[in-house]
């Protein structure tokens, strides 16, 4: 099955966001990696092309192979390439490591048939999507005695929520790479114009927009898809709410609290204070929407920035990151992340959790989050003064303290399915709020 993870920009986020992870990323950048993992007395060779290549190194001690996937192109695979490189050379019992890429579209269907006929990688890219079945199905190797309470190793520094993505019945099967929280994107120049203040609550929100229509010429103070998958999951956290029950056991979207929040999103349609992005607005997704000033506010993540920066400068000049909440409500986010793992049946144990660990150590991981299109999973490198003249990629980093994963189960897919086509008919005008969530409730449970 193909992986979809549509945004409510209308795009596939963890596409654009590992598509785009390097696009800032120079030869200075690279150059970078050279001491990420330690030096090494061996000389190295690379393959040649985007999809796969050898990393050899002559003097390892018993040297093992290495079979490492992922998806990307271009740059993304340039420096997977270099990192691997280094390991090969300075990681003892290493002596080559065979990394192979497949396109983001076919890389989840590749893992499973690899999985399944028996040859899977030993270390491989895991989207958080996937985790449920791979970990309850026995298919990874458990990390515990690698990374817990090891002296060489920091598993405290990693957001806990983020690992626990990657986490079943005590054991961690993988470590996060980086995170893309979504965080409530708003233009400061219309609302200081409109004469208000950020919002800090959903009541603020409304007051903000209702600010910015009366007294600017944006049309549609806030934005969202018809299907709000970025918008309308967390505002169900904020508001005390559940998609599942903690178990997974049992879906419970038909509580006052999800309807709520979904009637607060419909309420904002019908009095003409948000519209549906390519519907309401020409924009399809959130760079152009905001960039092209046709909106105040809309969720969105860290794959908004770069385009924001690059296309529409002025606009990112004056646009911040925040996340409001109801008053009296839990402060709350979607997360998405990835992680590093390895399979339950590798035969080089010891060296594919050797890789998994140096991916994914404070210096390893800092060679992602230092393209700027990347977050961190570990809070600490927030620190960086790369950051300092970065306020909208840190105050969405930040977010990543009230993250949750946008993960629901073995069944995460038929789960936001089913809740955002009952959703989608609400937003147009085919179904209540109480009626779409009773009935997304109903249907959910019959497939769990």
């Amino acid at each position: 099955m193909t992986r979809q993870t549509e945004s409510d920009d209308g795009i596939d986020i963890d596409q654009l966001t590992r598509r785009g992870l390097l696009a800032g990323t120079g030869a200075a950048g690279l150059a970078g990696l050279a001491g990420c993992f330690g030096g090494g007395d061996g000389t190295t060779s690379s393959g040649g092309g985007n999809t796969d290549g050898d990393v050899t190194s002559t003097d390892a001690p018993e040297p093992k192979t290495l079979q490492v996937r992922t998806w990307g192109e271009g740059l993304e695979v340039e420096i997977n390439r270099r990192i691997l490189t280094n390991y090969a050379e300075s990681a003892p019992g290493v002596k080559k490591i065979e990394y192979a890429q497949t396109p983001f579209e076919q890389y989840s269907q590749k893992l499973q048939t690899q999985f399944a006929g028996g040859n899977e990688p030993d270390v491989f890219y895991l989207i958080s999507d996937d985790a449920p079945k791979f970990m309850r199905n026995g298919a990874l190797l458990n990390l515990n005695q690698y990374v817990r309470d090891a002296s060489d190793y920091n598993l405290d520094g990693i957001y806990d929520e983020m690992l626990e993505a990657f986490s079943y019945n005590g054991n961690i099967y993988g470590i996060p790479k980086d995170i893309s929280p979504v965080g409530f994107f708003h233009n400061t120049a219309h609302l200081e114009a409109a004469g208000v203040e950020p919002p800090k609550t959903w009541s603020e929100i409304r007051s903000a927009a209702e600010a910015v229509k009366s007294n600017t010429d944006v049309e549609y103070p806030m934005v969202f898809q018809s299907q709000p998958r970025n918008t309308l999951v967390q505002l169900i956290w904020q508001n005390g709410g559940r998609v599942l029950t903690e178990d997974l056991s049992e879906c419970v979207v038909g509580s006052s609290e999800a309807i709520e929040a979904l009637t607060f999103l419909n309420d904002m349609i019908e009095d003409g204070l948000a519209g549906l992005l390519g519907s309401d607005i020409q924009g399809t997704w959130s760079a152009p929407a905001l960039g092209k000033e046709q909106t105040t506010m809309m969720m969105t993540g860290a794959w908004t920035i770069g385009a924001l920066k690059s296309d529409y400068s002025s606009v990112y000049e004056t646009t911040d990151v925040s996340m409001p909440k109801p008053s009296g409500g839990t402060k709350a986010t979607i997360v998405f992340t990835t992680a590093w793992s390895a399979s339950a049946g590798t035969k080089v144990e010891p060296q594919a959790a050797g890789l998994v660990k140096a991916l994914t150590s404070k210096e390893g991981m800092w060679q992602w989050a230092k393209t700027g299109n990347a977050l961190p999973a570990r809070p600490a490198l927030l620190e960086k003064d790369f950051y300092n003249d970065r306020p909208l990629l840190k105050n969405l980093g930040e977010l990543g303290e009230i993250g949750r994963p946008f993960l629901f189960g073995p069944q995460t897919s038929t789960v936001l399915s089913t809740l955002m086509t009952e959703a989608e008919a609400t937003l147009t005008g085919d179904k209540s709020p109480d009626k779409a969530m009773k009935d997304a409730e109903r249907q959910i449970n019959n497939a769990l």
